[in-house]
């Protein structure tokens, strides 16, 4: 599975819309939002066209989801011989999970990007591409065999780990 990660969205159409551009050129499979999405009706209509899973950041309790269900805290993912689990970073962290060598947690909320192995438990926070606070508009492509944290929109590296 090839996944698009984004986080801290907050109802940015535009950006919303080319990140979907980016995830179909790169034949993503699913797109993965760690919440903060709080999207426009149009976002959702996007949204529910395609494979597309996100939970609920701390902004999202004040938004009212219409087309889509509304987000659960956090979501698990198997994905091979790796487990993948996504929540938002206010409420969890790794430690809330039985995560292994090898298993990949993912996170927003700081709206500051950041990829690092920690005692074998890849983090992965894919910053904001429209308000991060580290004045670097980011995203991350997840794949079998690599996370790759990205400048938004134009898909420069900022760091690569490899399997």
């Amino acid at each position: 599975m090839k996944y698009l990660v984004f986080s801290d969205i907050h109802g940015d159409e535009d950006a919303f819309l080319k990140l979907l551009k980016i995830a179909k050129k790169k034949n993503c499979d699913t797109v993965l939002s760690a919440g903060d999405f709080t999207p426009t009706l149009n976002m959702e209509a996007e949204a529910s066209l395609i494979d597309f899973r996100t939970v609920m950041g701390n902004m999202d309790y004040y938004h009212n989801y219409e087309l889509l269900k509304r987000p659960r805290d956090f979501l698990e993912i198997h994905d091979n011989e790796r487990d993948i689990v996504i929540t938002h970073g206010d409420r969890y962290s790794s430690s809330s999970f039985q995560l292994s060598s090898g298993d990949v947690f993912i996170s927003g909320h700081t709206h500051v990007a950041m990829l690092e192995n920690i005692n074998g438990i890849i983090h992965l926070n894919p910053g904001s591409p429209s308000r991060p606070r580290d004045k670097r508009k980011s995203y991350a492509m997840l794949s079998e065999k690599k996370i790759e944290l990205l400048t938004f929109p134009h898909s420069f590296l900022i760091k690569e780990l490899i399997f």
